[in-house]
């Protein structure tokens, strides 16, 4: 018997990601065209339970919009944000990012903590993920671990 510490959550987490564009690549207009409003997100909500996608949700503000999930490969929540857009998915990735794993983890962190604002300490991105898992939960794609990473 091993006394190896086993991290059997590291599966897991390289499967959580996120895609989304923000202020530091892409100008307002570019943001704009790829916001998603209350509606927006109720469509990708039953799209990700169609394609099997358990937790899902998205941040959406005048300076990003960003689709947070656990999926197999990042490119299905870039492609699930883009279909429920005015743009297309190529547009998207000039601009994207795509994260995934701890990458992704701390990139939610940063957001959360106001570090990834135009104003750095920003408070009211707390207002808005609050929001967005408020979303998710209302519309049942919040997985249990999503939701217990998130409760605050």
């Amino acid at each position: 018997m091993s006394l190896q510490p086993h991290n059997m959550s590291t599966p897991i987490l390289d499967r959580f990601c996120v895609a989304g564009i923000n202020y530091h690549k892409a100008d307002i207009a570019v943001r704009g065209t790829f916001s998603i409003s209350k509606e927006d997100f109720a469509a990708i909500a039953g799209s990700a339970r169609a394609q099997l996608i358990r937790s899902v949700f998205v941040v959406s503000t005048c300076n990003r919009t960003e689709i947070y999930g656990f999926v197999e490969n990042v490119m299905q929540l870039a492609t699930l944000l883009a279909e429920h857009t005015r743009g297309n998915i190529q547009d998207f990735l000039k601009y994207a990012y795509l994260k995934s794993g701890e990458e992704a983890l701390q990139h939610l962190y940063k957001v959360a903590s106001g570090l990834d604002s135009q104003i750095l300490g920003d408070y009211e991105i707390l207002g808005q993920l609050k929001q967005a898992v408020d979303a998710a939960t209302a519309h049942q794609v919040l997985g249990p671990i999503m939701n217990r990473t998130l409760s605050y």
